[in-house]
Formats: structure tokens, sequence, C-alpha cells
């Protein structure tokens, strides 16, 4: 099948950690050139997504993925937006909060969107047997926003493994200790790269983060269900800005490759 896949570049390389083991065609819409989404206000960023969108509905492909403010912002019923994040909340995030009270990060930009679009979202969810036996269950849920704009930096500028990153991200992530949230939802899929200091730093008893791994059970359950035919394992990268820049990033370029000689297709838009 045809996966159409937008991103202004960080939340490509934690994506393709489980896309790149399974077999399809994967047409990558790198907007290099806008480089990163979140830094301005959530309608210039919309109207870069939407210049991805009108480019490949011509290409005919049979799913999209977008990051997750956009996906919520654009998915309805029927349409080709791969429901990943929706589906992420539902059957992780509100499914087994322990108490209704959730923690939002990421860019100023969105995070106010991106808190309206979920609690619209969640008034469509139906509390677990659990959840109704809970006498101090928030529902409509309690949310508590929190802005960590240099998260997505430390993807390509510096290793997301560094002593100070840690640091940084431990210090912004104790905001939800003290509000005491149940559990923290990224609205960048770049953050999952951090699941390992997040999950050490978090006590999951008491706070949950649900990683990486959520997301790939999700894509493999929607994917064989809906779309039983496979195909050739592909990478078409169509760009903005300069390609040079673009196959400097090793780390992605391995990736895509699979460890093996894979040609990669780079189209200049």
């Amino acid at each position: 099948m045809k996966i159409w896949i937008i991103t202004s570049g960080s939340e490509t390389l934690t994506l393709f950690r489980f896309l790149s083991k399974y077999d399809h065609e994967y047409l990558v819409y790198y907007d290099f050139l806008h480089w990163p989404y979140g830094d301005k206000t959530f309608e210039q960023w919309l109207a870069c997504v939407e210049k991805g969108i009108e480019y490949f509905t011509k290409q005919g492909v049979d799913a999209i993925i977008l990051p997750p403010v956009y996906e919520l912002h654009y998915l309805v019923e029927g349409s080709k937006i791969f429901p990943l994040f929706r589906t992420y909340l539902f059957e992780y995030c509100f499914k087994y909060s322990l108490v209704g009270k959730i923690g939002l990060f990421w860019d100023f930009a969105d995070v106010e969107q991106a808190q309206s679009l979920v609690k619209k979202l969640a008034t469509t969810y139906i509390l677990t047997e659990n959840q109704k036996k809970i006498k101090k269950f928030h529902y409509p849920f309690a949310y508590r926003t929190k802005e960590t704009p240099l998260w997505k930096y430390y993807l390509s500028s510096l290793s997301y493994s560094n002593v100070l990153v840690n640091k940084i991200i431990k210090f912004d992530l104790s905001y939800f200790k003290d509000a005491m949230t149940d559990t923290v939802i990224p609205l960048n899929y770049g953050y999952f790269h951090y699941q390992t200091t997040i999950t050490k730093f978090l006590n999951f008893k008491k706070i949950r983060f649900h990683g990486l791994e959520k997301l790939e059970t999700i894509f493999q359950t929607v994917t064989s269900d809906k779309w039983k035919v496979t195909s050739k394992y592909s990478i078409t990268i169509a760009y903005t800005g300069h390609v040079e820049l673009l196959k400097r990033e090793k780390r992605l370029v391995r990736l895509l490759q699979r460890g093996k000689n894979i040609d990669i297709v780079f189209k200049k838009v």
C-alpha cells in the first residue's frame, strides 16, 4: 500500500523506527524549508500541511500520516487520514487514565489548538467500568499543558541521550508531577525518541506514558485489518529546501535503508 507521511523533519526519525519494519511504499513530504513546525502560528503551519496534502492527493495514496495536531484537525470519517494519534489517545491514554488528569506538551503555537481538539475528541470517549467506579475520577478530563519548544531541536542539533538534554527534559516533566497528572501525552511524534528518559523519570503506577511500541501496535493492527496486500518496501522523499541538507541526516538515511543498499528517490517540490 502507498502511505504518505508529512513532516518538517524531527518526526520522521522516530516514525521510521517502526515503519521501516513493514513492507509498504512510503512517500515522505519532507518540508525542510519550513522546519520545524510549531515555531510560528498554527495557521501558518496548517498552510504548509495543506500544500503537502494537495501534492500527494494527486499521487493516489492509500493512507496519510500527519503530525498529531494536524491529524486531529483534519480527521473525519471516511478520509484517508491514518488515525494513528486518535487511536493512541482512545486505546491507551484515555482508556488507562487513572483519575482523568491529562498532561499535554509541545510547542507554544500548537498546544492551545491541540488542547481544544483533544477536549472535543474526549467528549466521545466512554469511560470503562473501572473508571466509573473511581470516585475521584475527573470527567470531563482535567488538562495541564506545558510548552516544550526546545525538545525538537535536540533530535538534530544534539544527541537525545546528551546529559544536558536529559536534565532539561526531566525539568520540564517535573511540572506534571507537581500538577499530579496521571497521563502525559506528547503532541509531536519526535518526542517519543525520548521515551527512555521519560519512562525512567516518571513512576508508571502514578503517571503513565505510553511509548513508541503502542504506536507500532496501532499501525500494525490498522494496516492488517484494512489493507491485506503489501508492496515492496520503497522510499520516495519529496522535499522542500536543499537536498544536500537532507542527505546530511545520516541517522535518518541509514534507518530508511534498513541496513541494506536501498535506493531512496528524492524529488524536489
